[in-house]
């Protein structure tokens, strides 16, 4: 009878007050989002590390038998181990190297418009061809190409130095973010429990099934990207190696990086490549600096068609099957509003804006939620890579030449 009667003693909210405290939650986290913005990175980071070893601590707890405590404890020793083994002599110069590159790259931008200006006064002719440069507007073609490519690369030097020097001047945040990482590991089942408890009254069925696809976007992206990350770095790595590049192990690093950015990565990396063939002293292939270039660009193309075309789809399923366009767009808002961080994040983050924007689109007009179905993605058709495509199509059309 008293808890009856202390249910019947307190009121229920109007509309009014619950408008009043929703608005003032609003403020509050707006407040708070505000003021301590530089640790959300921190947190996201420390996100990213728990959500990539859990499985591992899921394993030794399964299958090994061990506590869940002492295999979280082993797991984040393992970790805090390879951070200080990447902070050694070997780390820091995948790191110098990282910097000297993207410098190299600054200084021939900043020498572009003088190159162009140069450039669009010369007239070749080779064989029966003549290019008269003239024609051309290079100088806003340079300026473009600066604008576009210019913040990017000054970011990313920055983002660079600033990890490369962290173990020194930024001790507190590295300890910060695995101290976050560690405790989100130990308490993970917890938190797991706490997360799938949280629903809306008769929104629980809704709720499990937007939970597990969100879950699965980000499963994919971040473990399977990650092993795609490093299969493109180890790759691009022995191929630049092999064509006499320098800076190989630079650009192996800065080539598996360039794979959490989609299209504008590759393209950004291979041209890094292609300007450290263009302008290096030489080669022990004996090539041409033009012809080394272009040898490596072809190759750089070759590798990044052959991963997205016959490793991607079989690691990463169709969970991120997202048109070009949205995939540019995502990258140029995520590049500015979240700088590195929100380049790399942007194709699971708009995934997953636009799966919640498809259940509140048809919440809203009061159509099915799930019917059709709105989190199983079209199945992902394999095209051909573009080289293939292109020697297809030459055997079709010297086909057609003979008949």
């Amino acid at each position: 009878m008293s808890e009856q009667g202390s249910e019947v003693g307190s009121p229920h909210w109007g509309t009014a007050t619950k408008a009043l405290v929703a608005f003032a939650l609003m403020i509050v986290l707006g407040f708070l989002f505000w003021r301590f913005n530089h640790l959300i990175p921190l947190l996201v980071i420390a996100a990213i590390i728990t959500f990539l070893v859990v499985p591992l601590v899921q394993f030794l707890n399964v299958r090994l038998r061990m506590p869940w405590g002492l295999a979280a404890n082993l797991v984040m020793l393992v970790v805090i181990l390879l951070i200080l083994g990447a902070s050694t002599a070997t780390g820091l110069a995948v790191f110098g190297q990282l910097q000297a590159l993207v410098l190299i790259v600054l200084r021939f931008l900043g020498n572009l418009p003088e190159w162009l200006a140069t450039l669009s006064t010369q007239h070749y002719t080779i064989g029966p061809w003549a290019i008269d440069f003239s024609q051309f507007d290079l100088q806003a073609v340079g300026e473009q190409l600066l604008a576009g490519v210019r913040p990017l690369l000054s970011d990313l030097s920055g983002f660079i130095a600033s990890f490369a020097t962290g173990a020194i001047e930024s001790v507190t945040r590295v300890v910060f973010t695995l101290a976050i990482a560690y405790f989100m590991t130990l308490d993970y089942r917890r938190i797991r429990t706490a997360l799938i408890s949280v629903s809306l009254p008769g929104y629980e069925k809704d709720f499990r099934r937007l939970r597990l696809s969100l879950s699965r976007i980000w499963r994919a992206f971040l473990r399977g990207q990650l092993l795609v990350v490093f299969l493109t770095g180890l790759i691009t790595w022995t191929l630049m190696s092999l064509l006499g590049l320098r800076f190989s192990l630079g650009l192996g690093v800065l080539g598996g990086i360039a794979k959490f950015a989609p299209i504008v990565g590759p393209t950004t990396a291979g041209l890094v490549a292609a300007l450290v063939a263009l302008f290096q002293a030489g080669n022990w292939l004996g090539l041409t600096p033009l012809v080394h270039a272009l040898l490596v660009i072809g190759s750089v193309i070759l590798i990044d068609q052959a991963i997205d075309y016959l490793l991607i789809p079989r690691i990463m399923g169709t969970s991120l099957n997202l048109h070009p366009v949205v995939i540019l767009v995502g990258v140029l808002v995520g590049a500015s509003v979240a700088g590195v961080l929100g380049l790399l994040l942007s194709s699971p983050t708009i995934a997953s804006l636009i799966l919640l924007s498809r259940y509140t689109y048809r919440k809203m007009f009061d159509l099915p939620a799930w019917n059709p179905p709105i989190d199983i993605q079209k199945p992902h058709t394999i095209h051909e890579p573009v080289l293939l495509r292109l020697w297809h199509w030459l055997q079709g059309f010297i086909g057609r030449i003979k008949h």
